[in-house]
């Protein structure tokens, strides 16, 4: 089954709160966001779905937009951009497209195992709670160790008719 870019969906994630807190409160930098992101109450990204495929019981998501939080003149420097997820009831991981390479992928978060709920013809996953990658410890600044609890993402889509 697969779902179009026309489809009403989205992926939120307020990626971890003492994170935006010290980047826009603390470190005096910025939180912009562009391509169809959208920030929202308390630090919440929306980034728009653009693509949904069942693989089985797992579900590969794409979404538009970017979120990119700079401090330090730039020596802190985090892009989040057209991120993609694969979840299903094994768990699942967030990714972002990496800057100048875009078909290159990096994992952000791993995600625990979860299932949507259904109704309405809609599919939502919420609160699914995401723990940072290996791989992407040194883009958040090596502040935060591999494993390290991040905000949890919610997921909500259109199924086709």
């Amino acid at each position: 089954m697969s779902t179009s870019g026309t489809e009403a969906g989205a992926l939120q994630w307020a990626i971890r709160d003492s994170l935006l807190s010290y980047v826009t409160r603390i470190a005096r930098g910025t939180s912009e966001v562009s391509g169809g992101a959208q920030e929202g109450e308390g630090g919440t990204f929306r980034f728009p779905l653009t693509r949904a495929v069942q693989e089985g019981a797992d579900w590969r998501l794409s979404f538009a937009g970017s979120v990119r939080l700079r401090a330090h003149h730039g020596h802190l420097d985090i892009l989040i951009q057209d991120p993609e997820v694969a979840i299903g009831p094994e768990g699942g991981v967030l990714a972002t497209h990496v800057a100048g390479a875009p078909d290159a992928l990096l994992p952000l978060v791993a995600l625990s195992p979860a299932e949507p709920l259904g109704a309405d013809g809609r599919l939502q996953w919420s609160d699914v709670e995401a723990a940072l990658a290996g791989n992407a410890v040194e883009m958040f600044g090596s502040v935060y160790a591999a494993g390290t609890e991040m905000a949890p993402i919610g997921i909500e889509f259109a199924l086709d008719s």
